[in-house]
């Protein structure tokens, strides 16, 4: 079998910068074990672990030394993740372009453990992909869209209220956390209005409410068993939309795809005035089983409201950014403080990707996995670099071998 190895000489220029800009007054080896994980969630192919990432980056200390720099060392993750939203905060101001539309999608994620044992915070959480409760980690987070930047915001793992004691956690509910990522969220300047966007879970009217309070107007799925009253009855949309005739309904079009729609406006649910939509999805002569949905801003029409909520398919490809190249559902850390930093770090290195994407327009990167192609070119390019350099300098093989701990 042939010998095979990722190797990173250390971390690129643009990263490090991006440390300094977010960093509070961390240490130099505190900086230097940041921008070296970093890098490797970015770099490294295949396995993630922490294990594989000290193993690849030459400038790394051994894993040890990684290890307790997450769950040992003397470092504020709190008031780092601040500088981070804080960061962000100021890259939206100069990048969103005036009078844009955003939204602020808010839905939950979790990460397996299925084999893990001593791991702190597991508990068993839905997974939708499996349909069943999943021995896991979840996690609530925000993610911001406008134009063409879509960028996780922040995140908040939710914990059940009988492990919340013994990890010394308050407890707080998905809907709490939810709330509090919307509360805390700024709207940047540029942007006109600010939509946030649900899935079924999280339209309620506590949610709603606190959109509202916060200037914002919410669009969400909800469920069947919401009751609307048209003309003063009261029925669940699914016994309603028994009395529909398909052939009646509006059809509207939205990036290609065309939907029956039937718009109706009044109470839903606790809420009393609000745009509902009961839509089906046109697939050659036959009617998908409905989606239905809400808007608070009675001004929109039907096919504006369909168009702004499909931005929340944002938050599924950034969870799959994260998962599938950056290995945040990868760790092996054990402790929650451990877990929470690892999270951290992993919010960060998207959160870089982002803004260099969007940043570097001469490079007309388009995604978040294009960015990270480039990365890795980089990376490639300074090992060829360096190889070069060492022939021009006469230096042994062995002595390359050496350092590139291939020997």
């Amino acid at each position: 079998m042939p010998y095979t190895t990722t190797n990173i000489l250390s971390p690129n220029r643009e990263i490090y910068n991006y440390i300094n800009d977010v960093n509070y007054g961390m240490s130099k080896p505190q900086l230097n074990h940041l921008s070296n994980l970093m890098q490797g969630l970015i770099a490294v192919h295949g396995n993630k672990s922490i294990s594989s990432i000290a193993k690849s980056i030459l400038s790394s200390t051994d894993r040890s030394c990684i290890y307790k720099f997450l769950s040992k060392s003397q470092w504020d993750d709190v008031l780092l993740n601040r500088n981070r939203i804080a960061y962000l905060n100021l890259f939206l101001e100069r990048h969103i372009k005036p009078k844009s539309v955003g939204f602020l999608v808010i839905d939950d994620t979790i990460n397996p453990k299925p084999a893990a044992k001593k791991m702190q915070g597991l508990n068993y959480h839905f997974s939708h992909a499996e349909g069943k409760n999943v021995w896991s980690h979840c996690v609530v987070t925000s993610n911001f869209v406008a134009g063409d930047t879509s960028i996780p915001i922040d995140y908040k793992p939710y914990y059940r209220k009988e492990q919340c004691k013994d990890i010394n956690k308050q407890f707080k509910s998905k809907m709490q956390l939810a709330k509090e990522l919307v509360n805390a969220f700024e709207k940047p300047s540029n942007c006109e209005k600010v939509y946030v966007l649900t899935d079924s879970w999280y339209t309620n009217n506590t949610l709603i409410n606190e959109s509202l309070n916060k200037g914002y107007h919410l669009i969400g799925a909800v469920k069947s068993n919401r009751k609307i009253a048209p003309k003063g009855v009261k029925l669940q949309l699914s016994q309603f939309e028994k009395y529909i005739n398909p052939d009646a309904l509006d059809v509207v079009t939205v990036k290609g795809k065309d939907y029956k729609v039937y718009t109706y406006e009044g109470s839903i649910a606790k809420f009393e005035n609000a745009i509902v939509l009961i839509c089906y999805e046109v697939e050659g002569d036959n009617l998908k089983t409905p989606v239905y949905l809400m808007s608070t801003d009675i001004e929109l029409d039907a096919k504006t409201i369909i168009e702004y909520y499909q931005n929340r398919w944002s938050i599924e490809t950034n969870y799959k950014y994260l998962k599938s190249n950056l290995g945040f559902d990868k760790y092996r850390v054990r402790s929650i403080l451990s877990i929470e930093r690892y999270f951290l770090i992993v919010f960060l290195a998207i959160n870089f990707l982002e803004i260099f994407r969007v940043s570097q327009k001469t490079l007309m990167l388009k995604t978040v996995g294009e960015a990270i192609g480039y990365q890795n070119s980089l990376t490639a390019k300074e090992l060829i670099q360096f190889v070069y350099y060492k022939a021009q300098e006469n230096v042994p093989l062995d002595e390359v071998y050496k350092y590139l701990k291939v020997a």
